[in-house]
């Protein structure tokens, strides 16, 4: 039995029709109905999260050559859903929100991305303790996303297919996966997060920048923003964007004026009951029990050495020393490397050393590498320069950085 055709658009009534039409090429848009339902549209597998499994099963074990590779769900699939998908059409990807209901849908991505990502949330989410308060709750999910997500937009600016790039690092499951995103990422990783632990949460946008805010049972509602605190978290170092007050919010860097709830009030929690929270749920166990802050600070101090080349050997061995929790990054480094250095009481080797970031391969699997380049006019003219290895802690002393020639935008 032939499927109809009218107007060179494919129309399969799966329920009227003993066996499947044979189609010897792909004849315009094409439209599936099975148990009165249409399932396909234009060629278009649409809302997968409302098929039953046997539809699912039956649409792409029969029917993948009638149908776009790229189909559609409603918000994030479930589980079984995508692995359905991964064994059948791992050829296919979907497209979804991974909002809630009211987000724009996202760049389509594959079923295996969407498992890996999904595996590494369902790790964070075993870690919650069903003991908690609501309050260890949300700290605990804010310090997992600071920890194990890297902040990188600068580096687009480096990537041919940076625009590509930008619109994956919207996706929380190929963002953790990748280990790195922009804002929107942390944003919606944070807020996917407590919503799969029964938290409320919403993502918040201003001009430029998302953040969140929670909610507790009380209906009190706090300011969050883990982009901010996202390399303090990875070093032990206190939060200043978990909980705190508006105005605090704003000192640093937000602009509520841009956002939807300019004129909400904010409730805040205090900086020793932060602590009692990072010591409940274990985040200070990594660290000896205190904050780094102090610590950090001062690694650029009282550095020996007659010069700045042999204050600088001492302050790389030193870097070599720092606790590090989650998946910090290259960017992670540099970051907290220049935090460092900012904090030197000594003027003449604060001037002295330059940090910064270069790529170094021909890839758009966004590699980084950091450099320390350090100069003294007293010994010579020359800069000695140091190249951070793959562990992330050490240094090696190179000649010069053959660094490639920047992608530009086609």
């Amino acid at each position: 039995m032939e499927a109809e055709i009218i107007n060179n658009k494919v129309f399969i009534d799966l329920d009227k029709e003993n066996k499947l039409p044979r189609l010897t090429v792909f004849q315009g848009q094409v439209d599936i109905k099975r148990n009165g339902r249409l399932i396909v549209k234009n060629s278009v597998l649409e809302d997968i999260d409302t098929l039953s499994q046997e539809d699912l099963r039956y649409v792409f074990t029969y029917l993948k050559s009638y149908i776009s590779p790229i189909v559609t769900s409603q918000y994030i699939p479930n589980r079984l859903t995508m692995e359905i998908i991964n064994e059948l059409a791992p050829e296919f990807k979907v497209r979804f929100k991974t909002e809630k209901t009211g987000s724009d849908k996202i760049v389509p991505i594959s079923s295996k991305e969407f498992l890996e990502g999904e595996e590494i949330f369902d790790k964070i989410l075993d870690g919650i303790n069903p003991n908690w308060s609501e309050m260890q709750k949300y700290k605990y999910l804010y310090n997992q996303t600071g920890c194990m997500l890297s902040y990188d937009l600068s580096l687009l600016s480096h990537i041919e297919h940076s625009k590509f790039h930008e619109k994956y690092s919207r996706n929380i499951f190929t963002a953790i996966s990748r280990n790195w995103g922009i804002c929107a990422s942390f944003a919606a990783m944070y807020d996917y997060l407590c919503y799969r632990s029964g938290s409320d949460s919403t993502v918040l946008s201003e001009e430029g920048h998302d953040y969140a805010m929670i909610t507790s049972k009380e209906s009190e509602d706090f300011l969050t923003d883990p982009t901010f605190d996202s390399v303090a978290l990875k070093f032990g170092m206190k939060t200043k964007n978990f909980g705190v007050s508006k105005e605090d919010f704003i000192k640093n860097d937000h602009n509520l004026v841009e956002s939807e709830v300019y004129d909400y009030e904010f409730d805040t929690i205090d900086a020793e009951e932060v602590k009692k929270i990072d010591e409940s749920i274990g985040y200070l166990d990594e660290f000896g029990g205190e904050y780094t802050d102090d610590y950090i600070s001062n690694l650029a101090n009282n550095l020996e050495g007659n010069n700045n080349y042999e204050k600088a050997l001492n302050f790389l061995e030193r870097i070599k020393g720092i606790k590090s929790i989650g998946r910090p990054s290259a960017y992670d480094f540099e970051s907290i490397i220049n935090f460092m250095i900012s904090k030197s009481k000594d003027k003449e080797f604060k001037e002295s050393v330059k940090v910064y970031s270069f790529i170094y391969e021909n890839s758009i699997n966004l590699p980084r590498n950091i450099a320390i380049e350090v100069s003294d006019e007293k010994v010579d003219a020359n800069k000695q320069i140091y190249v951070m290895q793959g562990d992330l802690k050490s240094f090696k002393k190179v000649n010069k950085i053959e660094a490639v020639n920047e992608y530009k935008e086609k």
